[in-house]
This record gives structure tokens, C-alpha cells and sequence, in this order.
């Protein structure tokens, strides 16, 4: 009697095809079993055990030709174990690096399921968490706009942008007592009057001005930091502030000393989380020290990047969370501004370093790649620009700023944008970090301490 199995019981076994087992046979993968005296071919335990090896192997993606290889080397004799362990470590890493992409692209279909459910909730937007838990909606909006440094404002129009902003469930609102100076904090607290319950209201002290707009300087004594907040809180009409920043930081003041009257408003009921802007790592150290930090505000997009190098990961260890400010580089990246001449009068940015002769041609350019690519992924530079701040972590919140209602909408949609690992790469390689033209202010060393 024949010993071993037949075809079709191996095929049965293994769940593949009398076809599929004729091919391993023809391609070298598998030796055909020699025929019995009754002139049957038996599989034996040996073929299903190769057998099983070659389902694996091309399961996790191996290349026929590889597995030729790797076969014809044990058919050969066990001095070719060396040439074997090789074929496999290299299989072994290719299957790594795919189970790795997978991962990434699992990570993906799990935040477009989670988008699904909280549609399915009620929740029109996602959300993100800074710091220790203070939950912000994915995208901000910035008010400075509104009421300085970009021109004359129309108040009705900001008031409706703000309202629109709410319904589109944009409810990171930032504002600081400088902006006007003052208007821009009574701006937002007639606009989210009725509305407070749905705000994450953020607002800043520490950069002084007169009224007339003549700066005096930077300011974190202790008194002064107690004297802003009540101000701010009167002129917003809340009783609280959620995210109070320390807008710059002041280098004749202790940050100590600062925070310590910081920790004081958050004890008293003032201000329910603290944040910084444009602090160094060692500053953002000191002061979390003192009181935990929820957000660190910088400028950040594609056109300014150097937070990457120590300040990111600084807030990243520490678990602080990003606000981005000027996240379309200060609206080079939407490719509305082809000329200097569309800047309006008392528009900041003629003096801006990036917008002088030579380097706003320059930055121009820069800009018109990401309007070329976005148009090819049928979106608005402005949308893809955001979109890619967004992509940067679940620990960022852009705040992109803007006037008008029809380019807060805009702005909305960059939400709904998912972009590949190819996308992302192909921005930063049109962008590369340092390709700008021009320092972020006119005086670099006064912005951060």
C-alpha cells in the first residue's frame, strides 16, 4: 500500500488548488514526488512542511525569483544555510517595513472612522487635547486681524466671521489685550455674548502699548501680569479666561516670578490653563517647573519650521501642546498676495523682512509650488497649507487668522483634507525647512527668550 498523501488530499490539506501545487512544481519551488511502485506520486510530511513555507513566503510578499533561490539552495545540502539566512533576514526586513506602512496606513482608516462616529454624534469636528487636558477644536481662529496690524477692520463682518466660525464648530478663539491695543478683546466678547459656553477663549498679556498703538516694551512683573488679567476678563465680559498666555517673555523678569503670579490667577478661578509664545526650551522648562504649561504658541507652517529643531520636541517631552500661529505664512501661502501692492495701509507685513524687495519674490515662488500642487489634489493652497500643519500631530491647533467669512470657510475645509506620507513628503521637498527668504520680524533677537 502507498504511504504519503495524494494531491488532491494535499490540496484538501492545505487549502490550495491540484493547479496551484502543479505550478510550485513547474516554477522549481516544489519537487514533483517521485512515483511509488504503483506508480502514484505521495506527498510526504517533508512537502507539507515546504509547502506551508512557500504559502508563507508568498503571503508576506516574497518575489519568485527570491524563492527560487532560497529553494534551489536547500535542495543543494545544508552547506548553503549561510546564502539562506540572508534571502530570509532581507524577506524578514522588507515584511517589517511593509507591516510598518500598514500601521501608518491603519492609523490613518482609524482617524477617518473615528471623523465618521463623531459625525454620527453630533460633533461636526474633530477635536484635540493640549496640554493636560484642555480640549480644543483641531482648528482655531486667530482675531488680531480683526482690529490691527492688517489694515482698517470691519467690525460687523469680524462679529459674523466669529458667529460663523462657532457654527462651524471652530471655537479656539485667540485674542490678547495688545491687539488694538484692547479693541480686539471687547471685539470677541461682544461677538461670544449668548455664546461663552461654546468657547475655548484664549487671550494674552505681557507685550505693553499705549492706546494710541506706541509700544512700551515687554512686561512680566508680577503686579502687571495681576492688572492685565482683570482688564482682560472686564473687556471680554467673562469671568474667566480658558488659555492665558505670557505673549513674550520678559528677560529682565525672572520667569519664576512671572509664572508664580500666573499660578496665583489659575488658584483664584481667573484662568483655568496657562500657555507661552515664543519661549526657548529652557524658558518653557523654568516655567512648566513652576506650573504646568498647556500650550506653547509659535509661529509655525510650512514657510517656518525652525521650532523643530529644540522647541517641538521640548514641548512634546513635556506634554505641551502647539498652537500655531501664522500657519499660511502670513498669507503668502494662500496665494492671494502676488504683489506688494495689495497690502493695505497699515498692513504690518511692509516692513515684514519676508515681504521686502528680492525676498517676497523669492518666497513667491516658494508659494506658487504649493498652489500647483493643490490645485492638482483639487484643493486651495490655503486648505493644502493648513492641511499639512494638521498632519504634523494631534498636539498641534493651527489658529489661522483671517477677516471675512469666505476665507474662514476656506480655511474649514483644510479639516476634512487627509494627506499621505507622499503628500507630506512632496510638500517638504517643494518647501524645504530653510528655503525662505527673510527672518520672521525685523529684529530676531527681541522675539524670543
Amino acid at each position: 500500500m502507498d504511504e504519503g498523501l495524494t494531491i488532491a488530499e494535499v490540496a484538501a490539506r492545505t487549502g490550495l488548488s491540484a493547479h496551484t501545487l502543479r505550478y510550485y512544481e513547474r516554477v522549481g519551488l516544489l519537487k514533483a514526488p517521485a512515483r511509488s511502485v504503483n506508480g502514484h506520486r505521495r506527498y510526504q510530511a517533508r512537502d507539507l512542511e515546504r509547502i506551508h513555507l512557500i504559502t508563507r513566503l508568498r503571503a508576506t510578499g516574497m518575489p519568485i525569483a527570491d524563492m527560487r533561490r532560497y529553494f534551489a539552495l536547500v535542495d543543494i545540502g545544508p552547506h548553503t544555510v549561510s546564502e539562506r539566512k540572508r534571502l530570509l533576514l532581507e524577506h524578514r526586513a522588507r515584511v517589517v517595513e511593509q507591516i510598518r506602512q500598514l500601521d501608518a496606513d491603519l492609523a490613518l482608516i482609524d482617524q477617518k472612522i473615528s471623523k465618521y462616529e463623531r459625525r454620527e454624534d453630533g460633533m461636526m469636528t474633530s477635536t484635540r487635547t493640549l496640554g493636560r487636558g484642555l480640549v480644543s477644536s483641531s482648528l482655531g481662529l486667530g482675531c488680531m486681524g480683526m482690529s490691527d496690524f492688517y489694515g482698517p477692520g470691519d467690525e460687523s463682518e469680524a462679529v459674523a466671521t466669529i458667529h460663523r466660525a462657532l457654527d462651524l464648530g471652530i471655537t479656539h478663539l485667540d485674542t490678547s489685550d495688545m491687539y488694538g491695543p484692547f479693541t480686539n478683546e471687547q471685539l470677541v466678547g461682544k461677538a461670544i455674548k449668548g455664546r461663552r459656553e461654546e468657547v475655548l477663549l484664549a487671550t494674552k498679556f505681557g507685550i505693553e502699548r499705549l492706546p494710541d498703538g506706541t509700544r512700551v516694551g515687554v512686561n512680566g512683573r508680577p503686579e502687571y501680569v495681576r492688572k492685565c488679567c482683570d482688564a482682560s476678563l472686564q473687556r471680554l465680559g467673562v469671568d474667566h479666561i480658558d488659555l492665558y498666555y505670557q505673549h513674550r517673555v520678559d528677560p529682565s523678569v525672572p520667569i519664576e516670578e512671572t509664572w508664580g503670579a500666573l499660578a496665583e490667577l489659575v488658584q483664584a478661578g481667573k484662568v483655568r490653563h496657562l500657555g507661552i509664545s515664543e519661549a526657548t526650551p529652557q524658558t518653557l522648562r523654568r516655567a512648566h517647573a513652576v506650573h504646568p504649561i498647556t500650550a506653547g504658541q509659535y509661529e509655525y507652517s510650512l514657510f517656518t519650521r525652525d521650532l523643530e529643531q529644540d522647541v517641538l520636541p521640548t514641548l512634546r517631552e513635556l506634554g505641551i501642546g502647539l498652537v500655531a500661529y501664522s500657519p499660511l505664512g502670513r498669507g503668502l501661502l494662500t496665494g492671494a498676495i502676488t504683489s506688494r501692492d495689495q497690502l493695505a495701509d497699515g498692513d504690518f507685513r511692509a516692513g515684514n523682512p519676508r515681504f521686502q524687495e528680492g525676498n517676497f519674490e523669492r518666497n513667491l515662488a516658494l508659494a506658487q509650488r504649493v498652489r500647483q500642487m493643490a490645485e492638482a489634489k483639487g484643493v486651495t493652497a490655503a486648505q493644502l497649507a493648513l492641511a499639512w500643519v494638521l498632519a504634523r500631530g494631534e498636539d498641534i491647533v493651527p489658529i489661522p487668522g483671517t477677516k471675512r467669512r469666505s476665507r474662514l470657510e476656506e480655511n474649514a475645509a483644510a479639516r476634512d483634507i487627509e494627506l499621505t506620507r507622499e503628500d507630506l513628503a512632496a510638500l517638504e521637498e517643494a518647501v524645504p525647512a530653510d528655503a525662505v527668504a527673510g527672518d520672521r520680524y525685523p529684529d530676531m533677537r527681541t522675539v524670543r527668550h
